[in-house]
């Protein structure tokens, strides 16, 4: 039996998770890059309750890295929804730790 399309999703999904740890290597930066990366899906068992298939790679440090990654996930996020304006929410608080780089490179969106 062959691989649905949310499966397909998920195994090339790990494949770019798998790049990122080999750039990682590759720059010699293990110890230096903080990534936390989870992207799934909501499927329903079979009792119908939402349950989350997800991919995700975990690097970090110690479990301080980790709270303070995720408080800087969870502030992104409550920032970027309170902010109604679009043109404010692309000039976000955080372009100066891309030191001012206007680069489209380096335009991130947090949504």
């Amino acid at each position: 039996m062959g691989l649905d399309r949310k499966e397909q999703f998920l195994l090339e999904v790990q494949k770019l998770h798998w790049h990122l740890e080999q750039l990682t290597e590759l720059y010699d930066m293990k110890g230096e890059v903080i990534n936390i990366m989870v992207t799934g899906m909501l499927d329903h068992d079979s009792f119908g309750e939402p349950i989350l298939k997800a991919i995700y790679s975990l690097n970090v440090e110690n479990e301080d890295v980790l709270d303070e990654t995720l408080d800087f996930i969870r502030f992104s996020y409550t920032y970027n929804e309170s902010v109604s304006d679009e043109e404010e929410k692309s000039e976000n608080w955080w372009s100066d730790l891309l030191n001012g780089n206007d680069s489209s490179e380096n335009n991130f969106n947090l949504n």
